[in-house]
């Protein structure tokens, strides 16, 4: 479902099943920087294009171990396939938490994103592709926070020889003055109900943000659905847009980046 182009639409009966299930997940330590792999039986080298990112929505099901994939129930050793070979950050080691600890399997949450590094033929129907974990600019999903923080404050006990020492005046220090940060324009770009679709988007992102390089966007009361407005944050991404708002005339949720 979370693979599903209209996961929109089917996600809401689920929210809270995810919630908590996203909740418990964050609050196992991630594995750091590693190797992982994931074998799929099907060939999706036109899919990964070198070069390109890709979001992986759902739950992603890894190993620390190839050996493992050699089972014909992952991977096998015959017929169409593709292993995907993995550098992450953000794993969760789930072996403590499963019933087949021996599969070493490592976790990867939805809305990961990874850079393409590049992919070869192994001959025998077999593919290897390479990825590379990235930290996109805007968050793909909202993040679940594991633990509330706790402001502990400390107190110092003067005893009446600290008491005494006087600090000489040369020895403090003035502050630096702070540098005060450039004003940053706000320019301000509307196409407030003007029966924008997805095929105007290109032509959206040349005029506000290249041509005018706007800082505010109003895509309000349009007809921009959810391939329209992923184009939008793939370009949001790298310009200096600040504040981007759109609703939909078919959906009456605002959406906003």
């Amino acid at each position: 479902m979370l693979r599903n182009s209209n996961r929109e639409a089917l996600l809401p009966p689920w929210f809270k099943f995810l919630k908590l299930f996203l909740t418990a997940l964050s609050k196992l330590p991630s594995t750091g920087h590693r190797f992982i792999y994931r074998g799929v039986k099907l060939d999706l080298r036109q899919k990964y294009t070198e070069g390109t990112r890709i979001v992986w929505w759902g739950f992603s099901s890894c190993t620390t171990t190839v050996g493992v994939l050699e089972s014909d129930a992952f991977f096998g050793k015959s017929g169409t396939r593709t292993l995907f070979v993995i550098e992450c950050d953000t794993g969760k080691d789930i072996r403590q938490h499963s019933f087949y600890q021996k599969e070493d399997e490592i976790l990867l949450l939805p809305g990961r994103e990874f850079e393409i590094v590049s992919s070869m033929d192994m001959g025998n129907k077999l593919s290897m592709i390479q990825l590379k974990e990235i930290i996109p600019r805007f968050p793909n999903i909202a993040s679940i926070t594991s633990s509330k923080h706790t402001a502990i404050s400390s107190t110092t006990i003067i005893t009446p020889a600290a008491a005494a020492t006087i600090i000489p005046a040369a020895a403090i220090v003035p502050k630096p003055t702070p540098k005060s940060k450039p004003i940053i324009q706000t320019v301000r770009v509307s196409y407030e109900s003007k029966n924008i679709t997805n095929a105007d988007i290109q032509r959206v992102i040349k005029e506000a943000f290249v041509q005018q390089k706007c800082t505010e966007l109003d895509l309000s009361q349009n007809k921009i659905t959810h391939e329209g407005a992923v184009m939008l944050a793939e370009t949001l991404r790298n310009n200096t847009v600040r504040t981007l708002c759109y609703l939909s005339i078919d959906i009456n949720t605002p959406k906003a980046f």
